[in-house]
């Protein structure tokens, strides 16, 4: 007897779901109707869903599937003969995109501008599709009740506890299709970074160069301020990871990020945005205001990289070199200690220099792609961005070298001579990292390079050891 097996699209056969997938793609191509996006709800989800998909391309080829459905899929088709059909409350066009990447259905069943296709809607369609034929159906919620209740068999994937206690009600033959995915904490875990906030450790450099890091008032402020900046940084991270998804797929590395591969649902970034803001506003609170300004305009600068100055040659390298500076100026905001001159010089060059790493490095794991994908650059760049980084890395330590002619270092330091011995340091350091970018030995940010690299942690070993001294 011939018998139809019917999947659903998103969080089934796909590890996302595409209507929120889509929604973040339209806020970054089109931010202005996306602001008005809202406003097609009023005339129904039908609708909205079908102005969405004219507004926004489909990229089906990069979109996570669950690979243990596909597999369940084509081993029904073959074993028991049955016939595939792809049904979605996604409008149509979606649904058949992903259809035509898969070829493994003989029919598709997707919403338009009049109907929604969600729970009794969907199960009419189908119905009108295949006549009285019997079917199994595979679907992930409490809305798939609805058509599981008319089906001859139950195929649930990941259902959670309450949904399976729904389902076992129906007593129907059932099968279920779990992932074998990590724990959603330790996702969340991962996808707020942790360990990049060693970087927010630059808060505390004004109070180290101007010998302040003894004062317990000074060092409570500090750690507010990391902590700040911290929260601040994991909400760029995952406003970036969110409207980022198409570029990162392309990735030979962030394809493996909890968004981009589809482990961590988008509905978790919402979450994550307005607890970290939250976060940032409560630490904030407690600090000087300026503080609060720095935190703004990093945040701001953050959007506008993520919208548009990402793709601006050279202006994005800017960027990235500012985010690193911006923490110094917020770190002395929080503790009132000035930064000098000769600290903005040389850590303007400096971070110049690792942004340059991070790029190049996508540069050339770019591998045959004529252009970089999410980026202004192109191939044939690489050379002049390894001429900026090593140039402007050099030059932060000539900085170095005029500061141990200044005047301020003797009224600082007891043996300011000692301070030369830094200089060998940091021109073997600097070195030894544009070689290993060169080798492509780097992993994408040369910080996160740094903190895991045993020769960076000897040579700032060294770095104190000679500021030690010359106390």
């Amino acid at each position: 007897m011939k018998h139809f097996i019917v999947c659903d699209l998103d969080d089934c056969l796909l590890k996302t779901d595409l209507l929120y997938e889509q929604w973040l793609v339209l806020l970054k191509s089109k931010p202005l109707v996306f602001l008005a996006s809202p406003f097609w709800l009023f005339y129904g989800k039908a609708h909205f869903k079908a102005k969405l998909a004219q507004h926004v391309p489909q990229t089906p080829h990069l979109v996570p599937l669950r690979n243990d459905v596909v597999t369940y899929l084509k081993e029904q088709r073959d074993l028991n003969k049955c016939d595939l059909i792809l049904a979605s409350a996604s409008p149509y066009v979606w649904v058949n995109e992903i259809s035509q990447r898969l070829d493994l259905f003989s029919h598709v069943i997707g919403s338009d501008a009049n109907t929604n296709l969600k729970g009794l809607q969907k199960l009419n369609a189908i119905k009108s599709s295949i006549g009285s034929t019997p079917f199994s159906y595979v679907g992930d919620a409490f809305a798939d009740l609805a058509i599981w209740r008319e089906s001859t068999e139950v195929v649930a994937v990941n259902p959670s506890k309450a949904l399976q206690h729904q389902i076992a009600k129906l007593n129907k033959p059932t099968t279920i299709l779990k992932d074998e995915t990590k724990p959603t904490w330790k996702l969340l875990a991962k996808q707020i970074r942790p360990h990049q906030w060693i970087k927010n450790i630059l808060v505390f450099l004004p109070a180290l160069a101007g010998h302040k890091f003894l004062n317990y008032q000074t060092v409570l402020l500090g750690l507010l301020a990391f902590a700040g900046f911290s929260l601040a940084a994991s909400f760029v991270y995952v406003l970036n990871d969110l409207l980022d998804l198409k570029s990162d797929r392309n990735h030979h590395t962030k394809k493996h990020r909890p968004f981009a591969s589809g482990d961590l649902k988008i509905k978790w970034g919402v979450i994550l945005l307005s607890s970290l803001l939250f976060g940032v506003a409560l630490i904030s609170s407690y600090l000087p205001i300026q503080y609060s300004g720095w935190i703004i305009t990093y945040l701001t600068l953050n959007l506008a990289y993520s919208f548009y100055l990402k793709q601006s040659v050279v202006v994005d390298i800017l960027i990235l070199s500012m985010m690193y500076t911006l923490r110094i100026f917020a770190g002395s905001a929080a503790t009132s200690v000035p930064v000098s001159e000769w600290l903005l010089s040389f850590s303007t060059l400096f971070f110049f220099s690792l942004a340059c790493v991070k790029r190049y490095t996508e540069i050339i794991r770019s591998k045959n792609k004529i252009t970089l994908d999410g980026r202004g650059y192109r191939q044939i760049d690489y050379p002049m961005v390894q001429g900026l980084g090593v140039g402007s890395g050099l030059l932060s330590v000539l900085i170095v070298l005029l500061y141990l002619q200044s005047s301020d270092v003797r009224s600082l330091y007891n043996t300011p001579q000692n301070l030369w011995f830094a200089t060998p340091v940091l021109l073997f350091w600097i070195s030894r990292i544009w070689i290993l970018t060169n080798r492509d030995e780097i992993h994408d940010d040369p910080v996160v390079f740094a903190v895991k690299d045993k020769i960076s942690w000897i040579c700032l070993a060294i770095l104190g050891l000679v500021f030690g001294t010359a106390l």
